[in-house]
């Protein structure tokens, strides 16, 4: 999985895209570029900068960050819990914001 933070560029930006390739992630980027910075144009430096920027994330990266929502939860074995710190886990494992959503909300 790649992944673009605008605000690497130097944009005042929390946008974070996310991407399983890299040609995507380009795509992804000079769209987000255009409609929310005016960026009319981009040279091939400037590709080449913005690609430079992407980072790649691993599965040690993932396992750190679910373990960062156990520590969230502070799940000591409660079924209420569990089923947040699952959900939660799954959209970022699986990259998607919607995955579960109901778990989410009920719990």
């Amino acid at each position: 999985m790649k992944e673009f933070s605008c605000e690497k560029l130097g944009h005042k930006c929390s946008v974070v895209l996310k991407a399983p390739t890299e040609e995507r992630l380009a795509d992804m980027a000079s769209l987000h570029l255009r409609e929310a910075h005016g960026v009319t144009s981009l040279s091939p430096q400037d590709v080449a900068k913005i690609k430079n920027l992407f980072i790649n994330r691993t599965a040690p990266d993932a396992a750190a960050v679910v373990d960062s929502i156990f520590e969230k939860y502070n799940c000591n074995g409660e079924p209420e819990c569990t089923r947040r710190y699952i959900a939660e886990a799954e959209m970022i494992l699986n990259n998607s914001r919607t995955a579960r959503q109901r778990e989410l909300k009920a719990a």
